[in-house]
């Protein structure tokens, strides 16, 4: 788990229904959380940041809310705005200051009304203090980020290997499967990625880096098996917290001519209700 992540859980420890997230610079954001016992459907995302003058908090107005229609934002029932809906999904984003920012820290549960005094939306306010205090500015702590290094491209032809070669690698497929497979791409002008998949064993393609002289060796810099992506020129892997689902942590990696280094995490920080994807840490990628 990486210190960036750490950090995250660490501050959300004490978020009650918010959920804190920093990145490596120590920019955080806080995410609201569906409260033991709620209807997701009606605690939809909101997002609470402070990346301007003064924190602000974003809430969704949900698509099916048509332009033109006007609504009430309360808290524990008192109205403190009154907007009209952008339509089309669009939401809309409160500065916490002044009395709102009194209100917010006091109340319960912020919801969003339609003229009709219909709940489209909540968001419940505990814990909404300690995350605004979390996500504060912190750029006095803020470290330079690491530099990576990226060799030129090369417009040759990736390495391949023979069947031979490459059952030699991951073993013969077993009877009644197909043959070993295996996609190939440059990595430089002396190295080249190779995927391997052996039918019958798992659909994760095994990441290989093949020189144009030696023997091929397993990317053990790699955490976990995922996708190279030629246009980016990284490799993709995707560490779910349960598998077979999109939620988890996103790891992007380069390869800097020796091994592959982390270039950006983002965690799926939620996915109930949407999907919402949090920057944990960011390298700088140069070359290339």
């Amino acid at each position: 788990m990486s210190i960036a992540l750490l950090l995250a859980l660490q501050l959300a420890a004490g978020a009650g229904d918010w959920r804190v997230f920093c990145d490596d610079r120590q920019r955080c954001v806080a995410l609201s959380q569906v409260p033991d016992g709620g209807d997701a459907d009606a605690y939809p995302l909101a997002v609470l940041r402070h990346d301007g003058p003064v924190a602000a908090i974003d809430i969704s107005i949900p698509a099916t809310v048509t332009a033109g229609t006007r609504m009430t934002v309360a808290i524990d029932g008192r109205t403190i705005a009154e907007l009209i809906a952008p339509g089309r999904g669009a939401g809309l984003s409160l500065p916490v200051t002044g009395t709102l920012a009194s209100a917010l820290r006091r109340g319960r549960v912020l919801t969003l009304a339609d003229v009709g005094k219909r709940v489209r939306t909540r968001t419940s306010l505990t814990g909404l203090s300690a995350a605004l205090a979390a996500i504060g500015d912190r750029a006095e702590a803020r470290p330079a980020t690491a530099v990576i290094e990226v060799p030129p491209a090369d417009a040759r032809a990736p390495r391949a290997l023979s069947r031979k070669q490459l059952e030699k690698l991951v073993g013969k497929p077993v009877r009644g499967c197909g043959a070993v497979q295996a996609r190939s791409y440059r990595l430089d002008a002396a190295h080249s990625l190779l995927e391997v998949v052996s039918p019958c064993r798992g659909t994760d393609a095994l990441p290989y880096v093949v020189p144009d002289k030696g023997e091929a060796q397993l990317a053990v810099d790699l955490p976990a098996a995922g996708a190279w992506q030629p246009a980016r020129r990284r490799y993709a892997v995707l560490v779910p917290v349960t598998p077979g689902r999109d939620c988890g942590t996103r790891r992007d990696f380069v390869w800097d001519g020796a091994r592959f280094r982390l270039a950006e995490e983002r965690v799926v920080a939620e996915c109930r209700r949407a999907t919402y994807e949090v920057t944990t840490y960011r390298a700088t990628v140069r070359g290339g």
